[in-house]
């Protein structure tokens, strides 16, 4: 504690020079605890879009065993037998999603049976994509009402013929007049407008240019004459690493409910995916903080250059020590610790400016900010050896001062 007060009166007795010393290694510091959170970010980020729908949900599939077993759906993939679709599918509502709503991982789940059609106000048609769905949709998708009552409205609780229209579809049927409590055909039945919903802009629906129609579950089958609909099945998760494991444990949940056939439930695997993505930006993180990393090599050569300096000017300091019987390991001790503290100063700004920056930088690329515990013990060790290894020769040649040149020295 005593060469550690030292240290610090001689570095706040010099305190131009001191930052001076520091700002490499501050500024080293900073680049790789800020690059950490920005990679981070982005990492996150495209496993949300891309694995997670943005909003930690991964839809659940119908399709032929073998597409999930090659990691790609149907199109494309050819097999040695044809393979056969149940002739019975049974219709899904919401008590299916009981036992899926109980795995721990899952904070939501829902049904959808989609349809393409045509949605018609008078004689104005809209190309349209209506889905009977479950209202836990309204969380799943990030819909936000901007009219009606949303998925709360006494006609969807009561599975009554009521529709909900994205925003740019209701300006399409409805351009100068108010719609809700109007009539729309869908398949020639008429469905009242009951809500006007848009999308959240960080939506995943967002990469689908189809306009968007929602109807209660119940009404699925006045969507299509089509027989044995197969629903979509969507879970909602905590972060996106549960994601493919509570999709694999839903999808067996819903295969019990289905006809054994050769299709089934599954889920693609997108484990290596995201691994390939966190190989990826590993390796960027490891170009970028290299080049950070010469900053911080330049700023172990200043602390180096300063300390060897203070040496000179604190000869006679050093000469006084040695002649009342300070040894040779106190010397050295008292100038290693100084170079230690100093940089170890330098390393603790360094790190406050990089998550102040790391902060700002991602908040303003709409990343989320990831801290990176490890990169900041990590560069706090590393200063310390900074400390080590560049105050080593100026607290050598300190100790190694003849104690009578040294009281000579003016």
């Amino acid at each position: 504690m005593e060469e550690i007060r030292f240290a610090l009166q001689s570095i706040f007795a010099h305190k131009m020079r001191s930052v001076l010393t520091m700002l490499g290694v501050i500024i080293g510091i900073a680049a790789i605890i800020s690059i950490s959170s920005i990679i981070g970010g982005n990492t996150e980020k495209m496993k949300r879009e891309m694995i997670g729908g943005n909003n930690n949900t991964m839809n659940i599939q119908y399709d032929r065993k073998n597409a999930f077993q090659h990691g790609a759906f149907s199109e494309g993939i050819m097999s040695e037998k044809e393979e056969q679709r149940p002739l019975y599918f049974p219709f899904l509502d919401e008590d299916a999603l009981k036992n899926i709503n109980k795995i721990p991982e899952v904070l939501a789940s829902g049904l959808t049976y989609q349809k393409d059609g045509r949605i018609y106000r008078k004689e104005k048609g809209v190309d349209a994509k209506v889905s009977a769905v479950t209202s836990s949709i309204e969380d799943l998708e990030q819909l936000n009402f901007i009219k009606g009552n949303g998925f709360n409205s006494k006609d969807f609780k009561e599975q009554q013929q009521a529709i909900f229209l994205e925003d740019s579809l209701y300006d399409k049927l409805f351009p100068n007049e108010e719609g809700i409590g109007q009539f729309v055909e869908v398949s020639g039945v008429p469905f009242k407008v009951q809500g006007v919903f848009k999308l959240d802009p960080n939506s995943s629906n967002l990469f689908s240019f189809d306009k968007r129609a929602y109807v209660p579950l119940q009404q699925a089958h006045k969507l299509s004459d089509e027989l044995n609909i197969v629903p979509l099945v969507t879970i909602q998760t905590n972060n996106t690493d549960q994601l493919q494991g509570a999709a694999e444990k839903a999808a067996k949940i819903l295969n019990q409910q289905v006809p054994p056939s050769d299709y089934e439930y599954g889920v693609m695997n997108l484990k290596e995916f995201a691994r390939e993505l966190e190989r990826i930006n590993q390796s960027s993180f490891i170009l970028l903080s290299g080049i950070a990393s010469i900053s911080l090599l330049v700023g172990g050569i200043g602390v180096m250059n300063i300390m060897l300096v203070s040496v000179t000017e604190r000869t006679k300091e050093i000469g006084i020590k040695k002649a009342l019987g300070a040894r040779r390991k106190v010397i050295l001790k008292q100038f290693l610790v100084e170079a230690i503290v100093l940089t170890l100063i330098g390393g603790i700004l360094g790190v406050l400016i990089g998550l102040l920056s790391g902060y700002v930088i991602t908040q303003s690329l709409d990343y989320p900010y990831i801290v990176s515990v490890i990169s900041i013990v990590g560069s706090l060790v590393f200063c310390k050896l900074m400390g080590v290894i560049f105050g080593l020769l100026p607290a050598m040649k300190a100790s190694k001062l003849n104690p009578i040149e040294a009281l000579r020295f003016e």
